[in-house]
């Protein structure tokens, strides 16, 4: 980082230990416009730890989803196994892959599998191109590597006496070292860009950076500067789809590929360093899901304490902080590993949304934008939305363009700014997060709209649908995060007093007279109540689960892991949707049906 002036940093309460260090990733470097500045200031700072202490606490199953792969990579790369001996030993392991980390999942053994071969083919044939252009052959590299400056006696402005920036991926280099690569792993497609700032940090690191053996998470780096006298003279960086085997080339031009070390200087000077400073200087708080990993959370005042939030216990077995969100407790209801697979590791099998998901999403951008504008406008005064610039902008097909204008032109009668003063607030996909302290768990809710109007705070949620609601359940059971809702106004997370609010589900249908607007009010004890009851159920069950076994229903159409889940596969094949297979289920549909005895997760799709 470039020097600056300004005053040493202090650490914030809850926090304790040295900042003499600072450890820069080029995730750091990434912006985050939903990431509290505190959290990201004392986590570059490893030496700083929680105070009070908090226990290193183990996960029933591994939460890192490169995690086997990247373990069945160093069994090809630096053992010699073969890509078949690698699959035949994740098709028999039984709990930790190789004997190392958490248990796997067995639907994450079969994606690791999938993804290996990908993975291993896309690099083949990235050589085979290499060579062809006259680029020596890379190899990978055991260690990673790690730029690191000289350890001061006086510490700069921001209090740090070294900085030491570090990369993550996989590493290659040639056996002359005049070539170093880098291949960055996605989960679905290849990405085809990445931040300019990101780069520039991952640039200077392959540039002047040298392998680094591991060191346990607190222990002091070497006070010496890494050795830079014969940085390589090309870097290049590649991201791999680990779903469908894309690689697309991130640093340089054709027809060079690749940069030189002063091109990656000029870029981390430029890019990085900026950024960089201001992740590692910037103050104040944004709870929001920082909250989960931060140090610093029994310090933090602005983030809302709400113990006994819907009287749930905490789990047999500790677990580390967790979040909780609505989608989380549908997700889980629907089928735990669903819940684990794509919530938790964000699996992805690249398959593609139902016309009806994505007309969903099309209307909700729509309001958000004209929501979010200022000054505030009822969407009453507002032109209908042209259908030809919808379907520009969606690639919607004409059915559903014309039922999402249809469900828009319901909304003008029932958007909640119809009216509203100048002097009201108006918050757009706002984020509101509580933390419940027996639990160790942080609750994150994203209301589609919060509004003001005459001391009244109103959370309206709003949803699309083809069929009218299903009144044989409860609406706070239908849609909990309605429930969710009425518990965090009911705790004063949001407003003070929850007689003066209200909970909306705008409930939009494309016929004329179709959509409903529901009004809950949780200011009535029997609604705290019945909320509390909702949340509690769907809670505990997924605070206390360690198997996350699969619950096939209609929900496997959509499911973004089911071609490596086995029972949800033998359930697609069984029960096909009569829109054909990519359809999956409307929001409004019942509960999911009973789980299956049998589970597993060999690949299915090879």
């Amino acid at each position: 980082m470039p020097p600056s002036t300004g005053v040493t940093m202090q650490n914030p309460s809850g926090v304790a230990g040295d900042d003499w260090l600072i450890r820069a990733s080029p995730r750091m470097a990434r912006p985050d416009a939903v990431a509290c500045p505190t959290h990201r200031r004392i986590a570059m700072r490893p030496q700083l730890v929680a105070e009070p202490a908090v226990p290193f606490l183990s996960t029933p199953y591994e939460e890192f989803g490169f995690g086997p792969l990247f373990t069945a990579l160093d069994l090809v790369e630096h053992h010699g196994w073969s890509v078949e001996r690698v699959r035949t030993e994740l098709r028999g392991t039984r709990g930790p892959f190789c004997g190392r980390g958490a248990l796997v999942h067995p639907v994450h053994l079969a994606w690791t599998a999938h993804a290996l071969e990908r993975y291993v083919a896309a690099r083949a044939r990235e050589q085979a191109a290499a060579e062809e252009s006259g680029l020596p052959p890379t190899t990978a590299v055991k260690h990673p590597w790690t730029w690191r400056t000289r350890r001061t006696d006086a510490p700069d402005p921001r209090g740090a006496r070294q900085y030491e920036h570090t990369l993550w991926g996989r590493m290659y280099a040639s056996a002359d070292g005049t070539v170093r690569d880098l291949w960055l792993p996605s989960l679905g497609r290849a990405k085809t860009s990445r931040p300019q700032a990101e780069l520039g940090a991952v640039a200077q690191v392959m540039a002047y950076g040298a392998p680094t053996p591991r060191r346990r998470a607190r222990d002091e780096p070497p006070a010496e500067a890494t050795d830079t006298t014969r940085p390589p003279a090309l870097v290049r960086v590649f991201d791999v789809g680990c779903a469908d085997g894309s690689v697309e080339p991130l640093l340089g031009a054709a027809p060079r590929f690749g940069e030189g070390p002063v091109e990656a200087r000029k870029r981390f000077e430029g890019d990085a360093a900026p950024a960089f400073l201001v992740a590692a200087t910037a103050t104040g708080t944004q709870p929001g899901e920082s909250c989960v990993d931060c140090k610093a959370i029994s310090g933090c005042t602005d983030l809302k304490r709400t113990p006994g939030l819907w009287g749930g216990r905490r789990p047999s077995a500790a677990r580390k902080r967790r979040s909780v969100s609505a989608w989380d407790l549908r997700l889980y209801a629907e089928c735990p590993a669903q819940y684990h697979l794509v919530r938790r590791l964000h699996l992805n099998d690249l398959s593609t949304e139902n016309e009806g998901a994505r007309r969903g999403r099309a209307v909700d951008s729509w309001l958000d934008g004209r929501h979010g504008e200022r000054p505030v406008r009822g969407c009453r005064d507002r032109a209908a939305p042209d259908l030809a610039a919808l379907r520009s902008g969606t690639g919607l097909d004409d059915a559903s363009v014309r039922e999402a204008v249809g469900m828009l032109a319901e909304h003008r009668l029932l958007c909640p700014l119809n009216g509203l003063g100048a002097d009201e607030r108006v918050l757009v996909q706002h984020r509101v997060t509580a933390y419940v302290p027996e639990l160790d768990v942080v609750v994150l809710a994203v209301p589609d709209l919060v509004c003001t109007h005459r001391g009244r705070w109103i959370w309206r949620e709003t949803k699309t649908s083809a069929r009218p609601l299903w009144e044989r359940e409860p609406l706070l059971r239908t849609y909990p995060q309605l429930a969710l809702g009425v518990l965090l106004f009911h705790t004063g997370v949001l407003g003070d007093d929850p007689r003066r609010s209200w909970v909306e589900l705008e409930h939009l249908r494309e016929g004329h007279g179709e959509s409903r607007l529901e009004r809950v009010d949780p200011g009535r004890a029997e609604i705290a109540d019945e909320a509390r009851d909702v949340v509690a159920d769907l809670a505990q069950p997924l605070l206390e689960d360690t198997t996350y076994e699969p619950r096939t229903g209609r929900h496997c159409h959509g499911c973004q892991a089911r071609t490596w889940c086995r029972p949800g596969t033998a359930y697609v094949t069984d029960h096909p949707l009569p829109h054909g297979p990519g359809a999956s289920s409307h929001a409004d549909e019942p509960k999911p049906s009973a789980p299956l005895p049998s589970q597993g997760g060999l690949p299915v799709h090879d």
